[in-house]
């Protein structure tokens, strides 16, 4: 086995936790990449890493924010405590994937993470660690309002209105972009106005239903709807817009 196969061996060895092969490895004088550290991170195999650690083996700043990413805590905990540091991206990607436990150890040691925790938080409907990091004072801006309401988050649209935070006029235009009519009904109760812009985007894709209620309101079709619904061939659409009378440009 060559020098190359044998490292990728140890990886694999190490990202399926097998410690017993790990030891045979170092016993007959070889050694893995920095990859075999990440993969045992990876895989949530302490007793691993722990072996590789006693082997001067190390891992890269991917550890870090793999931990965090999948929410190891055990194991975060055990990285910081042999001197692995992460980036702000760590602190991020916890509140990506709604990890509030590691964000509140990051928190307690000091990790900070970007605007981008705020923002992720919103999208992905994490609600709890939304709060977790208002409280910490983090602050939501009006694109952290907007991109709720892109990916339909209704719940933390109705929390940021609480705490008076405001989107702009892209968060309606883009919930109907997105076919959220729950969350345009809830946007035009408290206020937001739907402009021609949200029935274009409406039309180019594909959102009949939200073109009926936007109508329903008393909002207007532009020749630019009916272009749009053409040049992605969404017939329905079309069907609708001349129903109501709307024409396409020449």
């Amino acid at each position: 086995m060559g020098e190359k196969g044998t490292e990728k061996a140890i990886d694999f060895a190490a990202r399926n936790g097998h410690l017993h092969v790990l030891e045979y490895f170092h016993s007959i004088g070889y050694k893995g990449s920095d990859q075999a550290f990440d993969f045992a991170v990876r895989n949530k195999h302490l007793h691993v890493l722990e072996y590789l650690h006693s082997i001067e083996s190390k891992g890269t700043e991917v550890a870090i924010n793999c931990a965090a990413m999948y929410g190891y805590l055990e194991v975060l905990d055990y990285l910081h405590s042999i001197g692995y540091k992460g980036s702000d991206q760590a602190f991020d990607w916890a509140a990506y994937y709604g990890h509030l436990h590691v964000l509140e150890y990051f928190h307690s040691i000091g990790y900070k993470g970007s605007d981008q925790a705020v923002k992720w938080a919103a999208e992905n409907g994490r609600l709890e660690v939304l709060k977790y990091l208002h409280s910490i004072g983090y602050k939501s801006t009006d694109w952290v309002f907007d991109w709720a309401a892109y990916y339909g988050q209704l719940y933390i649209l109705k929390y940021l209105h609480s705490i008076e935070c405001k989107g702009t006029d892209m968060a309606v235009n883009w919930a109907a972009a997105k076919g959220h009519i729950e969350v345009l009904k809830y946007l035009h109760s408290i206020g937001y106005k739907s402009t021609d812009v949200a029935v274009n985007f409406a039309a180019e894709n594909d959102r009949l239903e939200v073109l009926k209620y936007l109508h329903s309101i008393g909002c207007k079709s532009t020749d630019w709807a009916v272009n749009w619904a053409a040049r992605n061939g969404y017939l329905e659409v079309l069907d609708y817009l001349h129903s109501i009378e709307c024409k396409g440009t020449d």
